[in-house]
């Protein structure tokens, strides 16, 4: 992690931030699954990837990351991977937010960002809250019950549970 990256996450709180460091080093060790060119983005974005806790605009932490990153030009790599990290168009709808704020955000045309992406979500899932290492299960089971059931964040990971387990395994079938 560089220092900009360090000075992005100095405003969250020092449980995320351990989160946010544990994913970025849990990417790290896999990146090299990726295309050369997609590596470097993806440690980043798994590194940044709650960095919108710390700088609230709509009030939506994956859009108020992607949005703070293309302010500071990060690339749209990243921005994508930040936006939709860990089913948020899932947490989105649950939130009643309008699904085209992730419009801008959108990268399709990026050979190997799917996977990218299954291994962000596998690296936050298999992390807790305070950067320890977790199972998948574990990691569930961890926020159904800091969360009440009927909040936005329980209602989201209930509804999101088998996207998020499949691109868990997507993930650790590359691994």
């Amino acid at each position: 992690m560089n220092e900009a990256m360090a000075d992005l996450l100095a405003p969250l709180t020092e449980s995320r931030r351990a989160h946010s460091i544990a994913v970025g080093r849990r990417m790290e060790t896999v990146a090299e699954r990726l295309p050369v060119e997609l590596r470097g983005d993806a440690i980043t974005a798994a590194y940044l990837h709650d960095v919108g806790y710390g700088y609230p605009n709509t009030g939506f932490h994956p859009i108020d990351g992607a949005q703070l990153l293309q302010s500071l030009d990060y690339s749209p790599v990243v921005c994508h991977m930040v936006a939709f990290h860990t089913a948020a168009e899932v947490e989105a709808d649950v939130r009643e937010l309008d699904a085209s704020l992730f419009d801008e955000f959108r990268v399709t045309e990026v050979a190997g960002l799917d996977k990218a992406d299954d291994l962000l979500w596998w690296a936050d899932l298999s992390t807790g809250p305070n950067g320890e290492q977790f199972s998948v299960d574990e990691r569930l089971a961890e926020i159904l019950e800091r969360y009440e059931p009927g909040s936005v964040v329980h209602t989201a990971i209930t509804r999101a549970e088998p996207w998020l387990r499949a691109a868990a395994q997507r993930a650790s079938g590359s691994m």
